[in-house]
């Protein structure tokens, strides 16, 4: 694998960019806030803007490690920040990482969160090396996975109770892109 961090990218209307502090108030406003945002994540929403500051530097505070990425998906048009999407590293000797992704309620049903996915997919496949990579999320939540199915990603099974999340043990679908199926990620 090549590690290279977190670049910045940019589709037809995102910028896949680091964190930067300033952009704490809007990520509260926009996404750390929302109980319906973080349904099936393992955080809580966010009590404050503070809180949003804190998780905003703990993301700064790890981008000195090249195996790091963790991007906040930014709108072109205006410049506000509206999620954040990353990739963990699983194991290096099997060159395989996970992925993760969120954006605020009023930006679901807008593509965004595909558009950012293809992007970290291509970049990670392509240019820092991985072979594989994957996720997975809860069948309660099937529109996470149609992002998944739309960047080319293979349905891989099932896994009962995967992770608990903010409404309990969650029963999960698994996804996953090699790099040989490349080609299947849409281009931004």
């Amino acid at each position: 694998m090549q590690h290279i961090g977190t670049q910045r990218m940019e589709t037809q209307r995102l910028v896949l960019r680091r964190f930067e502090i300033n952009d704490a108030a809007a990520l509260y406003t926009n996404w750390a806030s929302s109980a319906d945002t973080v349904t099936f994540m393992r955080m809580p929403p966010h009590q404050s803007a503070d809180d949003t500051r804190a998780f905003v530097q703990s993301i700064i505070d790890n981008y000195e490690k090249t195996d790091t990425y963790r991007w906040a998906i930014v709108l072109k048009e205006n410049n506000e920040p509206i999620g954040f999407i990353g990739l963990t590293v699983l194991s290096e000797y099997d060159e395989t990482g996970d992925f993760g992704y969120s954006v605020g309620k009023a930006y679901w049903n807008y593509g965004y969160t595909t558009e950012a996915l293809a992007a970290v997919l291509r970049y990670g496949l392509e240019k820092a090396g991985f072979n594989r990579l994957e996720a997975y999320h809860s069948i309660r939540n099937m529109a996470s996975g149609r992002v998944m199915q739309k960047c080319g990603l293979t349905y891989e099974g099932r896994a009962r109770q995967k992770y608990r999340s903010n409404l309990g043990f969650e029963d999960s679908d698994m996804y996953a892109i090699i790099k040989e199926d490349i080609e299947k990620v849409p281009k931004t």
